[in-house]
């Protein structure tokens, strides 16, 4: 009656899986995977620099050197079919356009991935999005972040409006005006 359970197993037996893995599959695996998340990290880093690149640009255009810089790309792509208005929109929207479809092809190779969820951790500590600190404000509940925001735009405004008057006012003491006119023209 169990004589079968002392037989030895044939090749074609019931019980072995048809399809053996010899441990190719495991090293295919592995190589898509690390493939997979090198490309994830080049196209991120490519992403962040992009972004970096453009945000400095940004902030020091009002410097006579990214002026004279942002002068120069602009005259040298004004004779294409846009004329004018399309290199400055390229100069200035041209890296956010890069960076929408650097992300769409992250997206497309990341595919259905689970997002892991956040340990929490063992200590309660602040978080700079969620802390309060301005409760009663005229922008109503302000968190760090948004603080630490409107500080750096603040200091930007400070900045980039010194930096045109110092400029004007160069330009200004090259002529030979009165105060009075240097002062209309300001």
């Amino acid at each position: 009656l169990f004589a079968f359970l002392f037989l030895p197993m044939d090749e074609s037996s019931p019980h072995e899986p048809l399809l053996l893995s010899k441990g190719d599959s495991l090293v295919d695996v592995k190589k898509t995977h690390l493939l997979v998340s090198s490309t994830k990290w080049i196209l991120k880093v490519t992403m962040w620099v992009i972004f970096i690149a453009w945000a400095t640009f940004i902030f020091l255009y009002p410097s006579e050197f990214m002026s004279n810089l942002s002068q120069k790309l602009i005259q040298a792509t004004t004779g294409t079919v846009f004329g004018i208005t399309g290199s400055i929109f390229l100069l200035f929207s041209g890296p956010i356009l890069i960076i929408a479809f650097l992300s769409i092809a992250y997206l497309i190779i990341s595919g259905e991935e689970e997002l892991q969820e956040k340990k929490s951790p063992k200590y309660p500590c602040f978080q700079l999005w969620t802390f309060p600190v301005i409760v009663d404000g005229p922008f109503g509940v302000v968190s760090a972040a948004e603080l630490i925001g409107i500080l750096f735009f603040s200091v930007y405004i400070i900045w980039a409006v010194s930096a045109y008057a110092v400029q004007n006012l160069s330009i200004l003491s090259k002529l030979q005006l009165t105060f009075k006119e240097e002062s209309y023209l300001m």
